[in-house]
């Protein structure tokens, strides 16, 4: 076991902080996770970069195909990073000017952004950043960005009890062991796109059951050559649930899972188990609704006629005879 801790790949990370105010507490975010990394967290070494000194996007700053030295600098950071940590508050619904801008400069052609895993942590007001965060994963679709999808964590700083001290340091116990289980969930996602295989007899939980991992962490295989398995099956046997990818053991576990729920609900409550649900009987159930309505409706009509043409007849009998008239004797 020392002898794998010991050979556990380290994964670079890229911090980005989409505040420039000295106090934010987003960079406190990233602050603690700097910590955790050097005191807890074995395998993962972060890179805080600086977004300030990049200038506003402008395609005339690029001559001859090159770029101003600060944001090659900073596309070269990102380059070497295996994922990206973002760090950010919510500006009117949405992204922050200053990271979003950062960004660009990283999307521009190549795009040092392609193919990395990526977690995003928030600091805002009542939803803790939670509509800022969708616009970045919805950029992270086009970027090539994989996010991580659980945990997930937004923080209301303004709500009691304190968050941050002064400073602008994290100082909530309970925001701190989520911070923990965001970097570990990055790290175990960093390392499956990247091939490495889970040591499923060290993992109590698989993070991605559950969102977390559990409190002993997680027991990794070192990535060693010829056990590399490709990051993305593009067969179509995967796509029926048949695939060798050694990390997909859950995705395909959940299907014949699921499945046999599904089989066994059918037979104890509809006995649909050899019938198929299909478009056409929906549309043929729908077609007898209708019908039927119509029919009901053609009866109301035509009983209605006929108490109307009964009463109509009654006070006739009773203008032109002189016989009794029931129906308004007893109306």
């Amino acid at each position: 076991m020392e002898a794998m801790a010991a050979a556990k790949p380290v994964i670079k990370v890229a911090a980005l902080c989409g505040s420039l105010r000295e106090g934010s507490y987003n960079r406190g975010l990233l602050r603690y996770a700097m910590e955790l990394t050097k005191e807890e967290i074995d395998g993962i070494q972060i890179d805080y970069i600086d977004i300030s000194p990049l200038p506003m996007l402008n395609t005339d700053l690029e001559v001859d195909g090159k770029y101003p030295p600060v944001v090659e600098a900073f596309r070269q950071r990102i380059l070497v990073a295996d994922s990206i940590l973002f760090a950010s508050p919510e500006y009117n619904y949405s992204v922050t000017g200053p990271l979003k801008n950062a960004i660009d400069w990283a999307s521009r052609s190549p795009n040092v952004f392609a193919n990395k895993a990526a977690a995003i942590v928030s600091v805002a007001g009542s939803l803790g950043g939670a509509r800022a965060q969708y616009h970045y994963r919805q950029i992270g679709v086009y970027l090539d960005l994989h996010f991580i999808n659980k945990p997930e964590f937004f923080l209301n700083a303004y709500e009691s009890p304190a968050k941050f001290d002064s400073d602008g340091n994290l100082i909530d116990p309970a925001s701190k062991n989520r911070m923990r289980k965001v970097l570990l969930a990055l790290q175990a996602f960093t390392l499956q796109l990247q091939g490495c295989n889970f040591n499923l007899s060290t993992t109590s939980e698989f993070p991605r059951r559950i969102g977390r991992l559990s409190e002993e962490g997680h027991g990794l295989t070192p990535c060693t050559e010829g056990s590399l398995a490709p990051p993305f099956p593009a067969s179509t046997r995967y796509k029926l649930g048949r695939t060798s990818e050694t990390y997909d053991w859950y995705d395909l576990e959940t299907c014949n899972s699921e499945r046999s729920v599904l089989s066994q609900f059918q037979d104890e409550h509809f006995r649909l188990k050899n019938k198929r649900y299909t478009p056409n009987a929906r549309e043929r159930m729908y077609k007898f609704g209708l019908v039927a309505s119509w029919v009901f409706f053609l009866i109301v009509i035509m009983l209605n006629y006929r108490v109307n043409s009964i009463e109509d007849a009654c006070c006739k009998r009773n203008v032109f005879s002189r016989s009794l008239d029931l129906w308004v004797a007893y109306s």
